[in-house]
């Protein structure tokens, strides 16, 4: 076992690419929703594909963008938060793997040293009861345990927005242009 698998993961990036793409989309469309709200550039018209907008298609686009925002907030939100969790999970799970190593290590060494009797074999059982009860106790197994009850949340987070609302979405654009055609 690496004595510092713990330390690299406690210093290690914890977003993936996924989540470092949605955080750069989303600062560019913060800049973007920004500088609309701000500055007001707002396009009256896109020459090049000869679009003209009236104050009321100026008005959609506030909301379109506004949406956009809300949609890559919500989904970096998610997949950080499943990124954090899967980062301090693998950190609990190294840091117990390196305390059960140790720990197991030394307990060989001490039984390989010594002839043990049944009463000595009996005080050894004893004495790692009250080890495990005192692993317990500092916290090891609740911090572990406080982890696994987010991961549901998180899962069915990245399923609403990495699936359903994508999905929802696009149904909702359909209508729309269907609802348009003339």
């Amino acid at each position: 076992m690496n004595p510092f698998k713990a330390e690299v993961i406690r210093v290690a990036d914890p977003l993936s690419q996924h989540t470092r793409s949605l955080r750069k989309s989303l600062l560019i469309a913060s800049v973007v929703a920004t500088a609309v709200a701000k500055a007001g550039l707002i396009p009256t018209q896109i020459s090049a594909l000869g679009l003209q907008f009236s104050q009321a298609d100026r008005g959609s686009l506030l909301w379109l963008i506004g949406i956009v925002v809300l949609f890559l907030s919500a989904s970096f939100v998610v997949a950080a938060s499943a990124d954090f969790a899967a980062w301090r999970m693998s950190l609990f799970s190294s840091s117990w793997e390196e305390e059960s190593e140790s720990y197991e290590t030394s307990r060989q060494e001490l039984v390989e040293q010594s002839n043990l009797s049944a009463e000595d074999k009996e005080l050894l059982q004893e004495q790692e009861r009250r080890l495990g009860a005192m692993w317990r106790n500092a916290g090891h197994v609740g911090r572990y345990t406080g982890m696994q009850k987010l991961v549901g949340a998180i899962s069915w987070a990245r399923v609403a927005i990495e699936f359903l609302l994508p999905a929802a979405a696009g149904v909702c654009a359909l209508t729309f242009l269907v609802q348009a055609l003339p």
